[in-house]
């Protein structure tokens, strides 16, 4: 069971998130709070995790919240929650430690997608900013090889498929999501695969993964 602390100051919201993650079988909220020091406290004695957490908040934004979190409940995977679809937000996330990003526009199944991913200890990057993830510049030692040249020669569709691929999920269950025939997402998994070159999903988590533990360092 993932407990899982909500903090977001937007009431409705949160009854509605809390409704819909506790009807899961794997999740369980433990707590909600409405801003910082709540937030903190909360924390601090349900120690979740996994933390769904606003970047708007009153008396202190979401991104400074990041590192106290980390300090009282270290264990805990923060996931992003913004109606800003800004590449600023998300590498600001991600270098504070956040461990996925998701706009709330998404929030449907998108949602327990997310969740279950960053309580793995893996990455989530809503798909509509995974290009924006993968292009982060900046952070030294890095420099672009050949396959993620060839990664954002991919359509954005085609991107979406390989990021599901990648974390895990079967055809079915990708085509569920994206509202697609399972045929449909065979063609774009066959296709970005053939672009990219690659023979085995190994090679496809490296590379969209590559970038994050640079950024982790």
């Amino acid at each position: 069971m993932t407990k899982v602390v909500l903090v977001d100051d937007h009431n409705i919201l949160i009854s509605t998130l809390k409704m819909f993650l506790d009807a899961q079988d794997d999740i369980n909220v433990v707590g909600t709070a409405s801003d910082a020091t709540l937030a903190l406290e909360l924390i601090k004695t349900k120690l979740p995790d996994v933390v769904l957490l606003d970047i708007s908040l009153p008396k202190m934004n979401g991104l400074d919240l990041i590192p106290k979190i980390k300090k009282i409940s270290p264990n805990s995977k923060i996931l992003m929650l913004t109606m800003l679809e800004d590449k600023k937000y998300m590498q600001a996330s991600i270098d504070s430690g956040a461990s996925g990003f998701l706009i709330k526009r998404a929030l449907d199944y998108d949602l327990i997608y997310a969740i279950r991913t960053v309580a793995r200890g893996e990455i989530y990057i809503h798909p509509t900013m995974l290009e924006d993830f993968i292009n982060i510049d900046g952070h030294s030692g890095y420099t672009p090889n050949k396959e993620e040249i060839l990664w954002n020669s991919l359509s954005n569709r085609e991107k979406e498929v390989m990021l599901g691929v990648a974390q895990g999920f079967t055809n079915k269950e990708i085509a569920e999501k994206h509202f697609l025939s399972e045929k449909t997402i065979a063609t774009y998994r066959s296709r970005a695969m053939e672009k990219l070159g690659f023979e085995n999903k190994s090679e496809l988590i490296e590379l969209i993964f590559f970038k994050l533990k640079l950024l982790k360092k």
